[in-house]
């Protein structure tokens, strides 16, 4: 199948964060009843859910979806791995899966409905079947944040917002000198819901590196001009189907003439009391950060943990 082309003091965040809150909560912007909105919403109920176990000190709550797919399918590209060795075989099956947890750190920050929480999420691709080479993991991308979450629903032009964010993003994969992929952005989202449909629209800014002398250096800039191929943002779509079936679409694009993007779908359905079969779709650029600037295409099987909603 073709490829698709498709030093931050404390009081300017504070400053930040309360300007933007400001003006999302006055102008060009009502908010809604509260007993309306807490009516029957996937959303709400998710929010209803988090603030009953924020206060366990035992609950660490579910970010973005956990999954678990055994078996994955893309056909490898080794040019990242070649100065490494140049006999290198990484099979094209392997496993991929997520851990993705949050933590409420803080309640009503700044302004009523305003939380802060911290997140982690790492996704492991993991060749589990390569006994030559010992069966290692190929490649870990790991991304904490700093989410800044508003709760209290409220309306943008007629548009029922749900939720939004502001997050201070770092991701990267662990690794060193030629290997190393890393960076740092501001995110910032809203999400809304036209029921059965759920929408993620989120944007990115890159926080600037400086550019690297050579390949070896440590400092500077290990992804240059990733945004290029990830952009500057991504619409998230989620379909709440008859019988708990669930389809996610994940959607770049770089809006470029050079045009470069992805498409992510899943599929998510009860398998048993606790665990749901997960089927995954990958075809575009950024699946991982190791190959940021390669396309890749890739099919999945498993089963998930947790899902969005």
């Amino acid at each position: 199948m073709a490829i698709l082309h498709l030093k931050i003091m404390k009081p300017a965040i504070q400053i930040l964060l309360v300007s933007i809150f400001s003006v999302i909560t006055n102008a060009e912007v009502t908010h809604t009843d509260t007993a309306e909105y807490e009516q029957a919403n996937d959303i709400a109920e998710r929010f209803r859910f988090e603030k009953d176990v924020a206060n366990n000190p035992f609950a660490i709550l579910p970010h973005k979806p956990n999954y678990l797919l055994p078996f994955t399918y893309a056909r490898q590209n080794k040019t990242a791995y070649q100065k490494l060795s140049k006999n290198l075989e990484l099979d094209n099956v392997e496993a991929e899966f997520q851990i993705s947890l949050k933590f409420l750190a803080a309640e009503n920050f700044l302004v009523d409905d305003l939380n802060v929480q911290l997140a982690f999420t790492s996704v492991s691709w993991w060749q589990t079947y390569n006994s030559e080479l010992s069966a290692p993991f190929r490649e870990t991308n790991y991304e904490p944040e700093v989410i800044f979450s508003y709760s209290r629903p409220w309306y943008l032009f007629n548009l029922p917002i749900r939720h939004s964010f502001i997050a201070l993003n770092h991701q990267s994969n662990g690794q060193s000198v030629t290997l190393s992929r890393s960076w740092n952005r501001i995110k910032g989202g809203i999400v809304f819901e036209q029921s059965p449909l759920i929408f993620s629209l989120q944007s990115w800014w890159r926080i600037p590196e400086d550019r690297k002398s050579d390949d070896s250096d440590v400092d500077g800039d290990d992804n240059p001009h990733i945004e290029k191929y990830l952009g500057y943002g991504s619409l998230g779509i989620l379909w709440k189907m008859p019988k708990s079936h669930n389809l996610d679409i994940q959607i770049r694009n770089n809006l470029r003439s050079d045009n470069k993007g992805s498409l992510k779908l899943g599929w998510s359905f009860p398998f048993t009391k606790q665990l749901r079969a997960y089927v995954q779709y990958f075809n575009g650029y950024g699946e991982s950060l190791i190959y940021y600037d390669k396309p890749i295409v890739r099919y999945g099987i498993g089963v998930k943990l947790t899902d969005w909603l």
